[in-house]
């Protein structure tokens, strides 16, 4: 989704851009998690309440990805009941997300380090800090791809309300001169602090559209009959059927729409940024029983609304949801207008936070972050990328296809994998230390351990899977 926030990157060796102080802080770009959101602003370390720290983090995490989650649930089921086990597997996963992203912070400060890249390398060593860091690159990459598919549709969709040429209706016009006169100037800022406000109008627009999609669920204007529903493509319109023996409410495609939520709760390598970020706590608890209420309710909070934003989508359209769900909705339809409107306007401000997440992390693989001063390498590093990247969305059109794949593929490695890797081979440190005192480990320290195991299990299977079933159903349409 899931689009939030997105460079020091606190893994992978990616750095954040200059920001002045109070600016957008692009921590969200580090997630990769092409978020509708900017972060919240900068924190000096120790001086964040539970209260902010829970706002920052939430609008972290809730990204681009939501718009597609409908499409997920539309890809094992049309029947109107799929939204039970949908909305299971999203408290399911987003609950092992919590799990995992509080996982980094503590072995981080088992570790004594700040940031997720030194964690990492304290661990593992530098020499393998290519493989989070590719993992990353990547990511920002199909965030950034995904950016560039809503924009497009978009505002095709707004040239449609308006009467606009035909020209003007297709939405690789819209790809081609965004990125040229708009997404490219953007991206060659060096002082992005002027992108703060992307921040307010991203968390408006994505809570404006959660609104809106329930006011047209409960209106019915999309139903037969409806204001709207004649005014949309047949392929749009609501389509429910019941389960049956050839397709039973839960089969093999289910795991389309988990692949999708492996990334939609992404903003994990941000973990130790949070931590450190936090004030102690006066009321006598302890740093970390802080945090774990900061998770416990940033994550809740991010359920909520992507709850909200699948199941109202899904339930107006069933079956027949797109990949951006927005696409759904009439281009004649004025609340539909302002919602394309806004989350427009939000990825807009959001689009260089993450374009600078992958450009610094290319350069870092390349050997050339120390060079990024250059104002030729910063220039053509940046055309070349801003090419590689849209061009893509000038044939891949499925949102769908894009947050679930690189859910899969990503998500995955990110979430559950590396997190626990992380945690086995800490607690195998920790135990041999000990054991060189003549101690052992505490059981439930080594329980956990073994279910950490399981859970890159757990990780690598839902990849190969996930991989899988997207790529089969993608071939079927």
């Amino acid at each position: 989704m899931c689009t939030s926030a997105l460079p020091q990157m606190n893994m992978k060796g990616i750095q954040r851009p200059q920001l002045r102080a109070g600016g957008s802080d692009a921590s969200a770009v580090e997630a990769g998690n092409g978020d509708l959101v900017a972060a919240g602003p900068t924190v000096p370390a120790g001086t964040a309440t539970v209260s902010a720290s829970t706002i920052n983090l939430s609008k972290n995490i809730v990204g681009a990805g939501v718009l597609a989650l409908a499409s997920g649930v539309a890809a094992f089921s049309a029947s109107p009941i799929a939204i039970v086990p949908a909305m299971a597997l999203l408290l399911f996963l987003g609950g092992v997300s919590f799990y995992t992203f509080m996982l980094i912070a503590r072995v981080g400060q088992e570790m004594g380090t700040a940031t997720y890249k030194d964690t990492w390398a304290k661990i593992f060593g530098s020499q393998l800090s290519i493989i989070p860091a590719l993992t990353i690159a990547f990511k920002t990459y199909v965030g950034g791809l995904s950016y560039t598919i809503i924009l497009g549709d978009s505002f095709a969709s707004i040239a449609s309300l308006v009467g606009a040429p035909t020209l003007l209706r297709n939405s690789n016009f819209w790809v081609c001169t965004l990125s040229a006169f708009v997404l490219l100037p953007l991206s060659l800022l060096r002082d992005l602090s002027s992108l703060a406000v992307g921040s307010v109008i991203g968390t408006a627009g994505t809570l404006y559209t959660a609104l809106f999609i329930w006011l047209r669920l409960l209106d019915g204007s999309y139903a037969a009959g409806g204001a709207f529903h004649s005014a949309i493509a047949a392929t749009a319109q609501p389509r429910f059927l019941a389960a049956s023996a050839a397709r039973p409410l839960l089969n093999p495609s289910a795991f389309v729409l988990v692949s999708m939520l492996s990334t939609a709760f992404l903003a994990h390598y941000n973990a130790p940024k949070y931590f450190n970020e936090l004030a102690v706590p006066t009321d006598g608890s302890t740093k970390q029983q802080a945090f774990t209420r900061v998770c416990a309710q940033a994550f809740g909070l991010a359920a909520l609304l992507m709850g909200s934003i699948m199941a109202g989508g899904y339930l107006t359209f069933g079956g027949a949801s797109q990949g951006l769900i927005l696409n759904n909705y009439a281009t004649s339809d004025p609340l539909a207008f302002i919602a394309r409107l806004g989350i427009s306007a939000s990825i807009l401000f959001s689009y260089p936070l993450n374009f600078v997440g992958l450009r610094e992390g290319v350069l870092g693989m390349l050997g050339l972050r120390g060079k990024a001063a250059d104002p030729s390498v910063h220039t053509l590093s940046t055309v070349l990328l801003v090419i590689v990247m849209n061009g893509l969305a000038l044939k891949l059109k499925n949102l769908g296809l894009v947050v679930a794949f690189g859910g899969a593929l990503l998500g995955s490695m990110l979430v559950y994998v590396f997190p626990a890797l992380m945690f086995i081979f800490a607690t195998r440190k920790e135990e041999a230390a000990l054991a060189a005192k003549g101690k052992t480990l505490a059981p439930a320290r080594r329980n956990e351990m073994y279910a950490n195991i399981g859970l890159v299990g757990l990780g690598l299977f839902l990849a190969a899977i996930g991989c899988s079933m997207v790529l089969k159903n993608a071939a079927k349409h």
